[in-house]
């Protein structure tokens, strides 16, 4: 399920912009969970009540003591994998809100083709926010977002799934063969060591002897991989660049 918020003081724009992206949802045949906000802090305690949403559709001026350019801080600090689409009769703001590297800037009133070209980039751009891992263990399938999964460890045969929240799963495998099966999918994973496959979108820095997951927790590079560790650092940078 694609989960969208819209967050904007004037209620009866903020439901013209919900009937755009219900019938954008319909034609694209997307499962999708729509919320109207019309502050910041109705967003955040929603977000930890509920879960996070993949796609927030921001004003700068809202009700209450938090515009959306902090408010869509407050959400950056806690979680960075959403794509932000920032909609606002406010250009003077234009150079603040370029610091949150927001996936569009949109004038407000929005045009609606506009507004549907960013929703299908955003889905095509952000689509790994919905791949899912799956393995087997003692009978059971399960399954995890990958873009929440920190790193695979593994300790012989016994592989590791350590999750951005502290969960971990355990299941039976070779290394290798998830490095293999983990290409065919947008969520990029890189192999730091024999015995770890961390996720690129986890990296909070890259050192030639061990990489800090967003976690804090620091994992060793062996010497083989440090080249295409490198290289893969690269190829990150030249994305976000």
């Amino acid at each position: 399920m694609l989960r969208i918020a819209i967050c904007d003081d004037a209620a009866a724009y903020g439901y013209r912009l919900a009937g755009i992206v219900e019938n954008w949802a319909r034609q694209r045949q997307l499962n999708v969970q729509l919320k109207n906000f019309i502050s910041g802090e109705e967003l955040l305690a929603d977000i930890e009540a509920t879960g996070y949403f993949h796609i927030v559709l921001m004003d700068i001026d809202l009700k209450g003591g938090m515009n959306g350019i902090e408010t869509a801080e407050k959400i950056q600090e806690i979680y960075k994998h959403f794509c932000l689409i920032f909609i606002s009769q406010y250009d003077n703001y234009y150079k603040e809100a370029f610091r949150l590297h927001p996936f569009q800037y949109l004038e407000k009133p929005a045009v609606k083709s506009r507004l549907i070209e960013n929703l299908n980039q955003a889905v095509d751009n952000y689509g790994h926010l919905r791949e899912m891992f799956a393995f087997r263990f003692r009978g059971l399938t399960h399954s995890v977002r990958l873009h929440e999964v920190l790193y695979f460890a593994s300790d012989k045969r016994v592989i590791r799934i350590c999750m951005e929240d502290g969960r971990e799963f355990v299941f039976y495998a070779k290394l290798d063969e998830i490095e293999k099966k983990l290409e065919r999918y947008s969520c990029r994973f890189v192999r730091i060591h024999k015995s770890y496959l961390v996720n690129g979108g986890q990296v909070e820095l890259y050192h030639p002897k061990y990489v800090r997951m967003r976690n804090k927790e620091k994992l060793p590079v062996s010497v083989d991989k440090r080249s295409s560790l490198m290289h893969f650092h690269m190829g990150i940078m030249e994305m976000f660049g």
